[in-house]
Order: C-alpha cells, then sequence, then structure tokens
C-alpha cells in the first residue's frame, strides 16, 4: 500500500499525512478507555524511544526506501527483522547467542546480498535497498523500547503517546522538505480509500496489536510471526503491483527465511551451545 501511495504523495509527506491520521484514531480512545495518564519520566522516555525509533527514522526510512526500490525488495529485506531483533535481545537482555543464531545470521544476510546485489531486474536501487535495511534496524531497536515501556504502561497509552510525540516530529520534517504534499489524483476515491485503510488499520491498530504482543510475549518471540512478511509481500508485489519474479527472489527468500528460523530458534531449537 505504501508503494501505491508513493504514486500520489512524497514519501516525506505520505509519513506524517499516515502517521497523524492514527494519532487522531488512537488519541480520543485512549483518552475515552483510560483518561489521561501521565507518564513518569522514564516511562516517557521510553516512549520517545519508541517515537523515535520504531515510528519517526522508521516511517522516513520506510516510505523513501519503497519509493526507491522493488516492493519484493523491499519486503526481502524487511524479512530480517526477527533475526535482528533476536541478535540485539541477545546483547542487550543477556539472552544465549547459540550456534544456531550464527547460522541464522549467515543465512539472512546472504538471502539480502543475493537480492540486492543486482541478479534481479526491476524497479530496485542500491540505495532504496540500504534505506530499507535502516527502516528494519530502527524498528528492531524500537521494538525493545516498547517491551520497556509496556512493563509499566498498557500498550494502548504506549502507541497513542508515542505516535503523538513522532506525529509532530514528522510533520515539522515534512514542513521543511515538501515543497508539495500531493501529486495528481491523491484525492481520488481509491487512492484516498488505501490511504485511509494504511492509516487507520495498518498504522494505528497494527501498532496497537504488535505492542500488545510484545507486551504479553517478548520482542524476540513476537518477531518470529513477521516471518510471513516476506512471502505476503514478494507475492502481493507480483500480484498487485506487476512487479516480476526471479529466481533470486526465491532464493533469497529460502535463504532468509531459514536464516530467521535458525536464528530465533524456529528451527534447531535444541541447540544449547551459547557464545558469547
Amino acid at each position: 500500500m505504501i508503494k501505491y501511495l508513493t504514486n500520489f504523495f512524497p514519501p516525506l509527506a505520505l509519513a506524517p499525512i499516515r502517521l497523524v491520521m492514527a494519532t487522531a484514531l488512537l488519541l480520543p480512545v485512549v483518552l475515552y478507555k483510560q483518561g489521561y495518564a501521565r507518564p513518569s519520566r522514564s516511562s516517557m522516555l521510553a516512549i520517545i524511544g519508541v517515537a523515535t525509533f520504531s515510528i519517526f527514522l522508521h516511517q522516513l526510512a520506510l516510505s523513501w526506501g519503497v519509493a526507491m526500490t522493488s516492493s519484493t525488495h523491499a519486503s526481502l529485506i524487511l524479512a530480517l527483522n526477527p533475526l535482528l531483533t533476536t541478535v540485539l535481545a541477545s546483547y542487550l537482555m543477556k539472552e544465549p547467542f547459540t550456534r544456531a543464531k550464527i547460522l541464522g545470521i549467515f543465512f539472512g544476510f546472504s538471502g539480502v546480498a543475493l537480492v540486492v546485489s543486482g541478479v534481479s531486474r526491476g524497479s530496485s536501487s542500491v540505495i532504496g535497498d540500504i534505506a530499507m535495511f535502516i527502516a528494519t534496524i530502527t524498528f528492531v531497536v524500537g521494538s525493545l523500547f516498547v517491551k520497556k515501556s509496556t512493563t509499566v504502561l498498557s500498550p494502548l497509552i504506549v502507541t497513542a503517546y508515542s505516535h503523538t510525540v513522532a506525529s509532530i516530529g514528522l510533520l515539522v520534517t515534512g514542513y521543511f522538505v515538501n515543497p508539495v504534499w500531493s501529486y495528481t489524483g491523491a484525492f481520488e476515491p481509491i487512492p484516498l480509500a488505501v490511504l485511509l485503510f494504511s492509516s487507520l488499520v495498518n498504522t494505528a491498530l497494527g501498532a496497537l496489536w504488535w505492542n500488545m504482543g510484545i507486551q504479553r510475549v517478548g520482542a524476540a518471540t513476537a518477531s518470529l510471526f513477521l516471518n510471513g512478511s516476506p512471502v505476503t509481500g514478494v507475492f502481493a508485489a507480483a500480484f498487485f503491483l506487476g512487479e516480476e519474479l526471479y529466481w533470486a527472489h526465491y532464493a533469497a527468500l529460502v535463504l532468509v527465511i531459514l536464516g530467521v528460523s535458525l536464528g530465533t530458534g524456529l528451527i534447531g531449537s535444541k541447540q544449547s551451545v551459547a557464545h558469547r
């Protein structure tokens, strides 16, 4: 949907528009359900961490990346999210770093290297792929802040407040960067419907449900459910956007999913030797 919407909105205009619309849904809900909550200083710093990494930087890199590379490449690079989450959690949360995780890193990055090596054709670019990798890293770091903040606050409060902070930052950035905020046809029924769905469902409710999941099972375990993203993204890009699939995409997809599965313990979970 973001790839489609970049035909009607500049990337650095699309991100604040989507976030402001999502915030317009989340804030009234949190005020109605829980009233005005004043987080402690440490909780507010964690919420700012969520806003900065999971939303502000992630949305900027994501909007820019999908505009400059193919949806296929974008989906495969985002598929590294579970692997990177597990790796960071190993260092920051003192979880064991096993041989399976080392193999996962090897296979995961091999898949990404294959898909960005220029083997495939299409509307991809190295700069766009790098932006997508930055989007992945920032989301992973933000997920760790989500886990920290939701230990003392409800996911609804964390989601609403972090979106509010990020929306302000994105609006200010967009004000200085965008000479125009929309292209021809942006306010026709179909683009508007896609924008509304992307903002209210994918962004607002999606973020809320994601944060609820992280609160309950942790960032690393929640990230396992992103394993379906590359499969959905690659074939959705081919079906909806007409992007072609080549052998490199299938090979990279297998490598990334294998790497993620090994790195997060989905397979090879009996591996017990830890390396520090």
